[in-house]
């Protein structure tokens, strides 16, 4: 028995090591040490394992809870990153808030489902729109967008009051890529690259900007998903093609921040809110970075413990963000269930400031 007891306590005094290494990350650039930025996916599960650990030393009887009851104490704060209490899904009376505003996005994948076909492109391209109606959002920022194989949502969308759309490719006419769609005005539009764009519009006699973005993508195939299940199984390798690709696309991240989304916020002179899909958690660098400029509306309004990738393997958290800066109050904020892509859209309610 003692025995026993000395080998949990160096397991898990490893685990509160481990827990307390991931808060480097928000602070360790990925280009001076890509560790802590690694470290930062087991946020959660090593909490739940620590959190076990003061649950099991307890009920043995033993201080040696002390160890990760310390390391949770330190990186608590973290977890209303991935989980609020006290929020709202409900959508504001706009008569009570006559200077709301609604903003869904919304990775479609190409309307190509959880499975990644084509022949269910017009399916879930008539679901999405059946979304749009129920939802009624004022603005729609979407990532992946293509036109189905039948169904033209571009002007089905046109037809329900989104006269005003630029993509971050394609011609007016057939957007694709990253896309706002608007049922306000769109004054002003760059294209940042060929998954960025930048809109200005104009609400009631106020200007505003959103930054659409579709940050890079880990790309990881059915060969890299077998790599997770053999690393979930202690089987992982020394050299790991999945984990070479990670590394390359936090890499990535920084880059597309610091040269691209950085100098956009910091040198905008209007409200302006940074939505899409970022491609990174909320334990993560770049969220970090992010958050220095803009606060986050599911901190603001979310409910319950949410993630937004919906398909199968890494990474199963929240990656879809709908940030704002301080002009803006956030009303309400909500993920809503759907099959149609391998992402859940989110919408969130705001309130511009006169």
């Amino acid at each position: 028995m003692k025995i026993f007891r000395i080998i949990l306590l160096v397991i898990n005094i490893l685990l509160a090591i481990v827990l307390l290494l991931t808060t480097l990350a928000p602070n360790v650039a990925p280009s001076r040490s890509i560790i802590p930025s690694l470290l930062a996916f087991g946020y959660l599960p090593l909490l739940i394992a620590n959190a076990a650990m003061v649950v099991l030393w307890l009920m043995m009887g033993k201080w040696h809870f002390i160890w990760s009851a310390a390391a949770i104490a330190v990186r608590w704060s973290f977890v209303g990153l991935f989980m609020q209490v006290g929020g709202t899904a409900k959508i504001p009376d706009r008569e009570e808030h006559p200077q709301m505003l609604s903003v869904i996005s919304y990775n479609v994948h190409g309307f190509q489902g959880l499975g990644g076909s084509k022949s269910q492109s017009d399916t879930n391209a008539r679901a999405f729109l059946d979304l749009v109606r129920e939802y009624n959002p004022d603005i729609l920022c979407l990532q992946e967008y293509s036109s189905a194989k039948k169904v033209r949502v571009t002007d089905s969308l046109i037809l329900m009051g989104y006269n005003h759309h630029h993509g971050s490719q394609g011609k007016n006419t057939k957007p694709s890529g990253t896309v706002v769609f608007s049922k306000l005005p769109i004054t002003f539009v760059k294209r940042i690259d060929h998954n960025m764009l930048l809109v200005e519009l104009l609400h009631g006699e106020q200007n505003f900007r959103i930054c659409c973005v579709h940050l890079d993508s880990y790309a990881l195939d059915d060969t890299d998903r077998e790599e997770i299940e053999q690393m979930l199984h202690g089987e992982m390798k020394p050299e790991s093609r999945m984990l070479d690709k990670v590394k390359e696309t936090i890499l990535k991240h920084e880059t597309e921040w610091e040269e691209k989304l950085e100098p956009i916020v910091s040198e905008s002179t209007v409200p302006i809110l940074m939505v899409g899909d970022f491609n990174d958690i909320p334990s993560s660098w770049l969220y970090a970075q992010v958050s220095k400029h803009l606060d986050d509306t599911f901190c603001d309004k979310g409910l319950g413990l949410c993630r937004t990738y919906n398909g199968d393997g890494f990474p199963h958290f929240r990656i879809d963000y709908i940030f704002r800066s301080k002009e803006f109050q956030t009303l309400s904020y909500k993920r809503i269930k759907t099959d149609i892509s391998d992402h859940y859209p989110v919408i969130s309610s705001l309130e511009l400031a006169k």
